[in-house]
């Protein structure tokens, strides 16, 4: 509960950088272990217009980010406890973080790139593998983000990273090459920052566009 206080006073949204912030859009997530980047475009044009940007917190930064690491070096009834008090904190900030970003847009439709590994239903069998601790972290804080579109009613696709390049430029009508390259143009007129995660995401909202 102190952390989770701490957390929505804090760190709701850790980085905004709005751009237009009125009318119909669809979004993007990339998410990461306790954060995502959110990218909304517009809806219902042909070229590439970006609505909004901002760095979603959904965990206080810190090594607490990191559960399943954390969990694995607990017994396995304290480990279960705490992930889920991670997730309900998580999945809280997701829903407040997505409402204040998106307050002024009417949003369509939602898409989030995710990773490409399962992840075991028995915690015991992820707390064995580092390769899948890793994969249950993102798989927690993309559920946040998933479980907080529900929430605001928004459909949300959830497509794999490698993925999301072909999907888009499929939506697009165009070739793979030609959007990754008009994507990349939007940084000259918005400035930055417009990183790779910023790409990635705007890529996504034109999947559900």
């Amino acid at each position: 509960m102190y952390l989770e206080t701490v957390y929505l006073v804090a760190f709701t949204i850790a980085l905004m950088h709005p751009v237009h912030m009125s009318g119909c859009a669809t979004i993007g997530f990339r998410v990461h272990t306790g954060w995502a980047t959110l990218v909304a475009v517009a809806a219902e044009e042909e070229a590439l217009r970006v609505l909004h940007r901002c760095r979603v917190e959904l965990f206080p930064p810190g090594p607490e980010r990191f559960v399943y690491h954390r969990a694995a070096e607990l017994p396995l009834p304290g480990a279960e406890r705490l992930i889920e008090s991670v997730r309900h904190t998580s999945e809280g900030a997701a829903r407040t973080a997505i409402r204040n970003a998106l307050r002024n847009l009417q949003v369509t439709g939602a898409c989030m790139a995710t990773g490409s590994a399962s992840v075991p239903e028995e915690l015991a069998a992820v707390l064995q593998s580092h390769t899948r601790i890793h994969a249950a972290e993102g798989a927690l804080y993309a559920g946040a983000i998933a479980s907080a579109c529900a929430h605001w009613n928004i459909p949300l696709i959830a497509v794999r990273r490698r993925d999301i390049w072909s999907r888009a430029a499929a939506r697009a009508g165009r070739s793979e090459a030609d959007l990754r390259a008009g994507i990349d143009a939007v940084r000259k007129t918005l400035g930055p920052p417009w990183t790779m995660d910023h790409k990635i995401a705007a890529a996504a909202a034109l999947v559900p566009r």
